[in-house]
C-alpha cells in the first residue's frame, strides 16, 4: 500500500503541475506537450522499476508463509503419530472403564507332617500333604473390570457393572489350576449418589456376587484381615459367591463432616439366589433366600463409641440330599440354613470383631432317613492399628498417586468351629472333629490392598486322631493390589 501511493502522489503531482501552467499550455505546441507526456511516462516507469526493486520490511512478531505451513506439517505429524500410539498401545472400551486386581504370594512352614490326604466333606482342616512341612503358594490372582454402562449426571442413578476372574489351585493333587469367573453383575442405583453424604442409599445388583452375610464372608478376597479365612463361613459356604438379585442400602446415616465420617444408622440387605455356588446352574426347582440388618450406633467421630455396629444375618437355603451311593433322598426340600451374629468395633486405634455362625444342614443316614448336622463357629478378632492408613484425615490431603500412609496392625484371632453337635451322621461325628485355630500376626499396610502379612497359627483338635493332630504354622504373605 506504501508503494502505490508514491506512484499516485508522483501522478497527481505531474497533473497538477499542467494543471498549473494555465494558459501557457493551450498556447504550447503539439510537440511540446508530446514531450512532456513522454517525460511523465518516464517517470511513472522508473517508479515502478523502484518499487519492484524494493523488499518490504516484516515486523518480527509476524509469522510469514513458511512459518505457518512449518507449523500446519508439525501438527499433522504430531497428529498422525499420536493416533499410531493410541492404537498400538492404548486398551479401548466403549464404556468407562477401571482396571482393578490383586496377587498374593505366600510362604509357609509347620512343624510336623501329615500321612493322610485332606479328610473331605467332613469339616476338617486341609491336612498336610505327605512329607512336607514347608512351601511357596500363590493363593490368589486376582483380575477384573468396573465402570459405567450409564451415568446418570443429574441424580447419580448410575448403572454399573463389574467382570472379574480369580486363579485357584484344585485340589485333586494334581499341578492343575483353574482361572475362573468370580464377579459378573449389573448394580443400578435406585436412589441418588449426587445427594452427599446424608443422603440414603438404595442399589439392586443382578448377577454374580458375594452374598451379604456377616463381616468376612462379604469381604472381597483383597480386604480379608487375616491370611487364613475364618474356618465356619468357609466350611458353611458363606464365602462362595451366588447367582441371584441382590438388593442393598441404608437409611439416616449419621455425619460428622469435620472427619468425613458416615455411619449409617440402619444397613440392611436381602435377596434371592440359586444357592448351588458359583459358575453353575441351580441343581433343584427351590431358591435360596437370605437377608441382614446392621444397625450402628449414631455418634460422632469423637466418640470412644464410634464405628460400633451389632448385625445378624440368615440364609435360608433348599439342597437335594443323597446318601452314601449318591442315590437322591430329598429333591429340593433338604435343608441348608445358615445364621450369624456379628459386633463390629473399630476406634482407631483399637478395634475388635465378633462373628457367631449356626449351620443346619440335612444329611441322609444309612437307612435312608434325614437327620439334621448342627454346626456352630466363634470367631474373635482383636486388633491394634498405629500409622497413618485408616484415619479420614490422612485420607483427604492431598497427595501423590503413589505415596499412601502406611500403618502396622498387629492382632490375635481365636477362632473355633464344630461341624456338628447333634448326633453323629455319616461325615459328620459328634464333637470329636471339633478344632481351634489361634492366630498371632500382624498386617504391615502400604496401601488399603498392599499388605505384608505374618502370621503364627496354633491349631489344637478337641480329638486328635491318626489324621488330626495339634500342630503350629507360620505363615507370611504379601499381598498387592491396583
Amino acid at each position: 500500500m506504501k508503494h502505490n501511493n508514491t506512484i499516485t502522489k508522483a501522478v497527481a503531482g505531474a497533473l497538477l503541475a499542467l494543471a498549473a501552467t494555465g494558459t501557457s499550455a493551450y498556447a504550447a505546441t503539439n510537440e511540446e506537450l508530446e514531450k512532456q507526456l513522454a517525460v511523465l511516462q518516464q517517470t511513472v516507469e522508473a517508479l515502478k522499476q523502484q518499487v519492484q526493486s524494493q523488499k518490504v520490511a516484516v515486523p518480527e512478531n509476524v509469522a510469514t508463509q513458511d512459518d505457518v505451513e512449518g507449523v500446519r506439517a508439525d501438527l499433522e505429524n504430531f497428529k498422525y503419530d499420536e493416533s499410531r500410539q493410541q492404537e498400538r498401545n492404548t486398551a479401548k472400551t466403549f464404556r468407562d472403564t477401571t482396571l482393578f486386581g490383586a496377587v498374593q504370594t505366600r510362604a509357609q512352614l509347620q512343624d510336623h507332617q501329615d500321612n493322610a490326604a485332606t479328610l473331605a466333606g467332613n469339616g476338617n482342616p486341609a491336612s498336610n500333604a505327605s512329607n512336607r512341612s514347608s512351601t511357596f503358594d500363590v493363593p490368589l490372582a486376582l483380575l477384573g473390570v468396573r465402570g459405567n454402562l450409564y451415568k446418570d449426571y443429574v441424580e447419580g442413578k448410575n448403572l454399573d457393572y463389574q467382570l472379574s476372574f480369580t486363579y485357584g489351585k484344585r485340589s485333586d493333587g494334581t499341578n492343575n489350576s483353574d482361572f475362573n469367573l468370580a464377579d459378573a453383575f449389573l448394580r443400578y442405583n435406585v436412589l441418588s449418589t449426587n445427594g452427599g453424604l446424608e443422603a440414603s442409599k438404595l442399589n439392586v445388583t443382578f448377577g454374580q456376587q458375594l452374598i451379604p452375610f456377616g463381616l468376612e464372608a462379604q469381604a472381597p478376597e483383597e480386604l480379608r484381615p487375616t491370611i487364613n479365612v475364618a474356618n465356619a463361613p468357609a466350611f458353611l459356604g458363606l464365602f462362595n459367591r451366588q447367582v441371584g438379585v441382590i438388593v442393598r442400602g441404608d437409611v439416616n446415616p449419621f455425619v460428622d463432616y469435620a472427619a468425613n465420617y458416615r455411619a449409617p444408622l440402619v444397613e440392611y440387605a436381602f435377596g434371592v439366589v440359586n444357592g448351588n455356588a458359583q459358575n453353575k446352574l441351580d441343581n433343584n426347582n427351590s431358591k435360596d433366600y437370605l437377608g441382614r440388618v446392621a444397625l450402628t450406633l449414631p455418634v460422632n467421630y469423637a466418640s470412644w463409641l464410634r464405628e460400633l455396629k451389632v448385625g445378624t444375618s440368615f440364609y435360608k437355603g433348599s439342597a437335594n440330599v443323597k446318601n452314601a451311593a449318591g442315590t437322591a433322598v430329598l429333591n429340593n426340600d433338604g435343608k441348608s440354613d445358615r445364621y450369624g451374629f456379628d459386633l463390629y468395633y473399630n476406634h482407631a486405634p483399637y478395634g475388635a470383631t465378633y462373628e457367631y455362625f449356626q449351620g443346619r444342614t440335612d444329611v441322609a443316614r444309612a437307612n435312608n432317613t434325614i437327620g439334621e448336622a448342627k454346626g456352630e463357629g466363634h470367631t474373635l478378632t482383636l486388633f491394634y492399628t498405629f500409622g497413618d492408613q485408616f484415619f479420614n484425615s490422612i485420607k483427604s490431603v492431598a497427595k501423590f498417586d503413589d505415596w499412601h500412609p502406611q500403618s502396622i496392625q498387629p492382632f490375635y484371632r481365636y477362632d473355633y468351629y464344630n461341624p456338628n453337635k447333634n448326633a453323629a451322621l455319616p461325615g459328620f461325628p459328634k464333637d470329636t472333629n471339633a478344632w481351634t485355630t489361634q492366630t498371632l500376626g500382624v498386617n504391615w499396610f502400604f496401601a488399603q490392598t498392599t499388605k505384608l502379612q505374618i502370621g503364627l497359627n496354633h491349631v489344637n483338635y478337641d480329638t486328635e486322631t491318626a489324621t488330626k493332630n495339634d500342630y503350629n504354622e507360620l505363615q507370611a504373605q504379601f499381598q498387592y493390589g491396583f
